[in-house]
């Protein structure tokens, strides 16, 4: 009795809202985190454009859900998944695929929030020369297995492999055992990089 109580007390049309929209919404901008470089931001502060993302996936879906209104219970259940949950999530690598189409045609500003990103996100294999604050340099190769940081971590870089240098700073060989370094902005002052395989930089 209790619980049938309290379900009449309960609002129902605040969590049809939050379905509809915010739910949708929310996923969207989560994998878009995942996949854009983003600045971190409280789930109180993305409310609204999780509305709005939410508004958009309720406007492409919701007539397909009246079009395709099955009559078996399990059918619509599955429909409802696809348009609330399947739909949202898909949303943001389509942006991410049309914004780098227009970023192509030179129709938009690069994406990129600066050079080291843009570089990065490229995915190159290069080699680097790391020209330390205390004057030091070092040679190092960015491959497969290395990583470099993105907005809002720019400048944080993982190199899989160290190479000794000549004083003339041509790479001789790599360090023994090496496997690799990692550097923080505050380590450096900047890098060179270079292009070559993983044999012959």
């Amino acid at each position: 009795m209790e619980l049938k109580a309290l379900l009449e007390q309960f609002d129902w049309t605040k969590l049809s809202f939050f379905v509809l929209f915010a739910l949708p919404g929310f996923i969207s901008l989560r994998v878009w985190r995942l996949i854009v470089p983003s600045d971190y931001r409280p789930l109180k502060d993305e409310l609204v454009e999780a509305i709005g993302f939410g508004t958009l996936n309720a406007m492409i879906s919701g007539p397909l859900v009246f079009v395709l209104w099955p009559n078996s219970p399990w059918l619509l259940y599955v429909l409802l998944l696809a348009t609330l949950v399947l739909l949202p999530t898909a949303w943001p690598f389509m942006v991410k695929g049309l914004l780098r189409l227009l970023q192509s045609w030179d129709l938009i500003l690069n994406q990129a929030r600066n050079g080291w990103d843009d570089f990065f996100l490229r995915r190159e294999q290069v080699f680097v020369i790391v020209h330390l604050k205390d004057g030091r340099r070092f040679g190092g190769y960015y491959g497969r297995a290395s990583y470099a940081g993105l907005h809002p971590a720019s400048g944080h870089i993982y190199l899989e492999t160290l190479w000794t240098l000549d004083s003339e700073g041509r790479f001789v060989a790599p360090v023994p055992d090496s496997r690799g370094i990692i550097l923080r902005p505050d380590d450096y002052h900047f890098v060179e990089l270079l292009a070559g395989s993983t044999e012959n930089p």
